[in-house]
């Protein structure tokens, strides 16, 4: 039966780091192109929305709502709703790129160009699998935890006097099961991805045959990569802290007794004037870390594929 490594998958995204520093920094260039500015466009180009929706707040919450404030704030929240479906798609489209990125580094490492970048068929397959997959996590969740909740009233219910603490024994109990084989499932078709780039096409279901008896192999991975982003996380924390440290002790307005308040009270504008260095330092780590992130994400699950498929 065909093998893999756990050590050597879990850790593919680091070598990918380390061989090619350049592509990576080119993903922290696209990340920030492609999500951050525009989440950032549009975040200012529906400011009076969300002044529309603290203001209708505000009224409500002083008892003075009437019909007209409702249908402003149903306006509103239509427009917030359409927004976050359409980054939805969006966020979508770009990490099926992201991901198309790393397969290509680790699988076909030799088309470098664009820091292994492309808009193709292949991330338009990886596009739609990550919808699919999605939604249907979603469903699964829902009609997982709809069952589980199901149970435990019936448990609460029928269980007279004990029935609150048999409720609560089986509401842990069926979610640590319900959460155990909702990540079986996911481990089963973690070869969609890999498959779906490979093949050129929507596959999903025929990751299950491909990743038969590797269920413990795929866990192992899985932890591994949860270690070493959490690891990570914690590293890029101290170093976010020792940045906002920085930045608060070399402003001059943030010195002194209320100066936090005073400053935090100051027009957006004139805020943003001084502490934009700090932010813009602050949002290169943040794209670097979510550019190593994607790597060290996607690579195992290339590297698995390869493993497998070779061997089979």
């Amino acid at each position: 039966m065909a093998s893999f490594s756990v050590g050597e998958a879990a850790t593919a995204g680091f070598g990918v780091v380390g061989r090619k520093p350049l592509a990576v920094v080119g993903w922290a260039i696209a990340f920030v192109a492609a999500l951050i500015v525009p989440a950032v466009l549009c975040f200012l180009a529906m400011g009076p929305t969300f002044a529309q929706l603290i203001q209708v707040a505000m009224s409500q919450h002083g008892g003075q709502s009437n019909p007209e404030m409702m249908e402003q704030m149903f306006k509103a929240q239509s427009g917030m709703t359409a927004f976050n479906m359409l980054y939805w798609l969006w966020s979508s489209f770009v990490r099926a790129v992201f991901c198309a990125a790393v397969f290509r580094a680790v699988l076909t490492p030799q088309q470098s160009a664009w820091a292994y970048l492309r808009v193709g068929s292949r991330e338009m397959w990886l596009t739609l699998l990550l919808l699919v997959e999605q939604v249907l996590a979603m469903i699964a969740i829902f009609v997982v935890a709809l069952i589980v909740v199901v149970i435990v009233t019936i448990v609460a219910v029928s269980g007279g006097e004990s029935g609150k603490m048999a409720a609560g024994a089986t509401a842990v109990i069926g979610f640590m099961l319900a959460a155990g084989v909702l990540l079986w499932v996911a481990l089963r078709l973690s070869m969609a991805a890999p498959m779906t780039f490979v093949d050129n096409q929507f596959r999903l279901f025929e990751s299950w045959t491909l990743t038969k008896g590797q269920g413990w192999s795929l866990l192992g991975v899985a932890l591994l990569l949860i270690v070493f982003v959490i690891g990570m996380e914690i590293l890029v924390g101290a170093v976010v802290l020792g940045v906002v440290v920085a930045g608060g002790s070399s402003l001059t307005a943030m010195h002194g007794a209320g100066a936090i308040e005073a400053f935090m009270a100051r027009p957006p504008m004139d805020i943003l004037h001084d502490a934009w260095p700090w932010l813009a330092g602050l949002g290169a780590i943040g794209a670097l870390f979510s550019a190593v992130v994607q790597a060290v994400f996607f690579a195992p699950w290339a590297v698995i594929h390869r493993a497998l498929t070779r061997e089979a």
